[in-house]
């Protein structure tokens, strides 16, 4: 199927294709000097056009017809230092595609090259930005009707909110996997009226993952969809015990990663197998060095993991921020002294917990990336945030926090 749809994209008008990406160069070339959003100074409000640019390319290069292989090999011809002219002259003289990508799907070039064809890229933001926060919105009411209580829509929002959705939702490379999170989310009811679905849907979120977005942040498919699963069976009427809910998260979680690193190997082979591209050696070389396995001399800095972990969680807070959080957590840690709850409420919260934890586990193997990327990187933390947030409502008498149905009470009592 993705490799078919990679093939029917590339059979969309390129006459059309090139004419409206030469449009999106222009949209581009007011902020591509000037790429930052709100704070200049500060990582996570920072555009990604040179991706961008990349991801045009990619889509534009894609010619069927004349060059059928470009679909496996992800060819382009942009060089490493490409200006915005040089990216313009390289359709404008149909320069020959001889930038290989493939250790990658690159799969958005679905969806991109589709949307070239009928506007250009100041258009397409805006639909980005309209779909982004209305599956948002979608996955907050979702919440709010299967929990019957504002406290996790609300928290959900907050951990979204914390990653700075205002850039995410502007750009192809920074949105993909929240698009892909947010859908998921949206197949929770599905999942609880059915449970024996649920590894079926995380094994396509994997694999969708791997074909649209390969390492910008693929942990938000596993980890959103798991919270909410996890917060509505808390929510239920009889909700599943904490050693339960363990293991679902693990099957759920072994799922996911072995469909994500499947479609990558399935992927590498195809290459491998039907161009005259060595796929296979390209990507274990690239993921060696990535994970530490050979670490290149004059950049041994780049996996120090301490460093890297607090240079994740500072692209969360500023200092005012953070003054602001660790006030709010002092309250939130005092509230849970004083409203304590049962043992087996706490269980639940501890599941949830691991679930957090998983961004860390991924920071510390794959230390060098996040170290390189850490500007758009670190909103795998939205997981970690949700997950001690959905922890701290498991950990709390929630009886006795103000909430949709005490508040429902007190107007029949009136």
């Amino acid at each position: 199927m993705c490799v078919g749809s990679l093939f029917l994209s590339g059979l969309l008008p390129q006459e059309q294709v090139e004419k409206n990406y030469l449009l999106s160069l222009d949209e581009l070339k007011p902020e591509y000097s000037a790429f930052h959003m709100i704070r200049y100074d500060w990582g996570s409000y920072q555009l990604d056009d040179w991706t961008e640019v990349i991801i045009l390319s990619l889509a534009t290069s894609m010619n069927v017809k004349d060059n059928p292989s470009s679909v496996l090999k992800n060819a382009y011809p942009l060089e490493d230092n490409f200006t915005l002219d040089s990216a313009r002259a390289s359709v404008e003289n149909h320069e020959e595609s001889d930038v290989f990508y493939v250790w990658y799907w690159h799969g958005f070039r679905v969806y991109v090259r589709a949307l070239l064809t009928i506007m250009d890229l100041g258009t397409i933001r805006s639909f980005l930005i309209m779909g982004y926060f209305l599956l948002m919105s979608a996955c907050t009411l979702m919440l709010a009707f299967r929990t019957r209580s504002f406290w996790p829509p609300m928290l959900f929002t907050a951990a979204i909110l914390f990653v700075n959705p205002s850039v995410v939702s502007v750009l192809f490379q920074y949105s993909v996997c929240f698009y892909i999170a947010f859908i998921g989310i949206l197949f929770v009811p599905h999942w609880l009226k059915h449970p024996e679905r649920a590894p079926m849907g995380f094994m396509i979120l994997g694999m969708a993952t791997m074909f649209f977005d390969f390492y910008t942040t693929p942990l938000l498919s596993l980890g959103l969809p798991l919270l909410a699963l996890l917060i509505c069976q808390s929510y239920s009427a009889n909700p599943p015990r904490a050693k339960a809910m363990l293991f679902q998260s693990l099957k759920l979680i072994s799922v996911w990663f072995i469909a994500y690193v499947g479609m990558w190997i399935t992927k590498l082979a195809l290459t491998t197998i039907f161009t005259d591209q060595n796929a296979f050696a390209l990507a274990w070389e690239d993921a060696a060095v990535r994970l530490g396995v050979v670490k290149e001399t004059q950049y041994l800095f780049r996996y120090d993991k301490l460093t890297t972990i607090i240079s994740a969680f500072k692209h969360l807070f500023d200092w005012p921020m953070l003054y602001a959080f660790c006030g709010v957590s002092f309250a939130a840690v005092l509230t849970m002294i004083i409203l304590r709850t049962k043992r087996e409420w706490y269980a639940r919260g501890a599941v949830m917990l691991l679930v957090a934890f998983v961004p860390i586990l991924w920071i510390l193997v794959g230390t060098q990336p996040m170290y390189m990327h850490a500007q758009y990187q670190y909103r795998i933390l939205a997981i970690t945030l949700l997950g001690g947030m959905y922890f701290w409502l498991m950990a709390v008498d929630r009886n006795r926090l103000p909430d949709v149905k005490s508040l429902k009470s007190s107007e029949r009592q009136e």
